[in-house]
């Protein structure tokens, strides 16, 4: 027999924005033994954010006390590419120094531009970039959604196909069949890695408490629309998964 491979916990700070794939990749983490120290969210006011989501970013604070989990956060004005990333940074290094963190989780699955500028986040502060859902398919990762056990709605859309009607909509077996026929016939990508949608979790076998929503808006123009979250709150569950 050869020598056996011992494998290194890392000790992980998570891109979190609430939505369904830095959940998972939470998730994705724990699974994979390495130890998740805090999660980060860059705040933007504005829609027009490069990397970041913008409706609802002020509720992940709720997530992370689902989570048990501390959260780092920094607000950047205006849609500037330079602030997102300086404030992200500025979060990793804060992660390094608080946390001892030796790696940063993503939830990139299909964008190169995210992707690489997660990447260049984390090397300049010394840290691995660990992107665990990269190169699923979007339709794998909504399938996921429900086979693990994620509550998950549907928090902003700007993409052909998708109008008022899905904002606030919870992503069951049939709302991934209706994407499926807005995807055949718009062609919007079913993971919305293109800012086709963004999402929130409200429940994942990973929180110890459901969220649920007591006030909400929606808000459309005619071709964008965005779910506000005005009040919520956590509550018990009535049991909780553990990873596997």
């Amino acid at each position: 027999m050869g020598p056996q491979v011992v494998r290194i916990e890392m000790k992980a700070a998570v891109a979190y924005s609430g939505g369904k794939d830095s959940t998972r990749a939470v998730y994705e983490c724990i699974k994979a033994g390495d130890e998740v120290c805090c999660l980060l969210n860059v705040i933007p006011d504005t829609p027009e954010s490069y990397l970041f989501h913008y409706p609802n970013a002020r509720w992940t604070k709720l997530q992370a006390e689902a989570l048990n989990l501390p959260l780092l956060s920094r607000e950047v004005g205006g849609a500037n590419e330079a602030e997102e990333l300086n404030a992200f940074t500025e979060l990793l290094a804060e992660a390094a120094a608080k946390y001892s963190v030796n790696c940063l989780y993503t939830g990139a699955v299909a964008s190169q531009y995210q992707r690489r500028r997660f990447e260049e986040a984390a090397s300049s502060v010394g840290l691995k970039c660990i992107n665990p859902l990269w190169g699923m398919s979007g339709e794998q990762i909504l399938k996921d959604l429900l086979r693990l056990g994620f509550k998950t709605i549907i928090v902003g859309v700007s993409a052909a196909g998708l109008g008022p009607e899905w904002l606030g909509r919870v992503i069951d077996e049939a709302a991934i069949e209706d994407l499926k026929k807005v995807n055949r016939r718009y062609g919007v990508n079913l993971s919305f890695e293109g800012g086709e949608a963004e999402t929130f979790v409200l429940d994942a076998p990973i929180f110890t408490k459901s969220i649920e929503i007591t006030s909400s808006e929606k808000r459309w123009d005619g071709y964008v629309g965005f779910f506000i979250i005005k009040e919520a709150r956590l509550v018990e569950k009535r049991s909780v998964k553990e990873v596997g």
